[in-house]
C-alpha cells in the first residue's frame, strides 16, 4: 500500500513530485506565453519586457513546485492516516 514510509523515501517522493510539478508548470508557462504574451506583461508592470516568456516560465515553474510539493506531502499524509486507521481497526 503506497511507498515505504522511511525518511529518505518520503523526502525523495516529495522532491520528485515537486520537480515533476516544476516541469509541468514551466511547460505550461512556456506554452501560455507563446499563445498570449501580453497577459504576462501585466504581472510585471513596473518594467517593460520585450519578451515576457521568461516571466511566464518562472511563474509557471514556481507554481508547479508549490503545487507538486503540496500534492506529494498530501499523498504522504493520506498514507499515514490510512495506516493509522488500519492499525486502529486491527486492534479492535
Amino acid at each position: 500500500m503506497g511507498i515505504p514510509l522511511t525518511a529518505g523515501s518520503v523526502v525523495a517522493f516529495v522532491t520528485l513530485t515537486a520537480l515533476f510539478g516544476m516541469a509541468l508548470g514551466g511547460t505550461f508557462g512556456y506554452v501560455a506565453s507563446r499563445l498570449s504574451p501580453d497577459f504576462f506583461a501585466n504581472f510585471v508592470s513596473w518594467t517593460v519586457f520585450k519578451d515576457p516568456q521568461g516571466v511566464a516560465i518562472v511563474l509557471g515553474s514556481f507554481g508547479g513546485v508549490v503545487c507538486g510539493g503540496l500534492l506529494g506531502g498530501f499523498a504522504v499524509a493520506v498514507q499515514i492516516v490510512g495506516m493509522w486507521l488500519s492499525r486502529r481497526h486491527e486492534q479492535t
